[in-house]
């Protein structure tokens, strides 16, 4: 049994919180509030390889692609681990639906995440986005497209946390 002190309980909290915020300003396109959770040099990577350096050009491709698009983004019961005062990893477990046109998405899988305590507060350094199931939506009368991604890159990427919590 692993007992926490007040301090890392309080962290744990605080990364919650963190990403609580993440879910609620994506969802209602508050770009501003939304950008202000991730470090200057965030790097955000996605198992088909897609890949964004930066803070600002991470925000701004996102809000690109979905600022008139209806989202949401559920996580689930995190698995939080503190490596140092400054440094933490995270893996959600996640839900996400993006209505894109003709062919809304549902995703099923995981984020994987770095987290950097700044003098404000803690923010997120690091993100990869493992989708181990993805279902196209064609409407509600023509079906579901499902696609099964490869366990290993959810795996690989969590295997990774560590080392790029720096």
């Amino acid at each position: 049994m692993t007992t926490y002190t007040a301090e890392q309980l309080s962290t744990f909290e605080e990364i919650r919180q963190l990403k609580a915020r993440y879910s609620y300003f994506l969802d209602t396109k508050q770009w501003d509030a939304w950008a202000q959770l991730f470090t200057a040099d965030f790097r955000w990577a996605t198992e088909n390889g897609l890949s964004v350096e930066g803070r600002d050009a991470f925000v701004e491709m996102v809000r690109s692609s979905i600022d008139a698009v209806a989202t949401v983004h559920q996580f689930h019961a995190p698995v939080l681990e503190i490596l140092s005062p400054t440094t933490a990893t995270g893996l959600w477990p996640m839900f996400d639906y993006v209505a894109f046109g003709e062919t809304p998405i549902q995703g099923y899988g995981y984020y994987h995440e770095t987290y950097r305590r700044e003098d404000d507060g803690w923010r997120m350094s690091t993100q990869f986005l493992s989708r181990i199931r993805t279902d196209v939506i064609g409407g509600l009368t023509s079906g579901i497209q499902t696609s099964i991604s490869d366990l290993a890159i959810a795996r690989d990427a969590t295997a990774a946390l560590p080392g790029l919590a720096t």
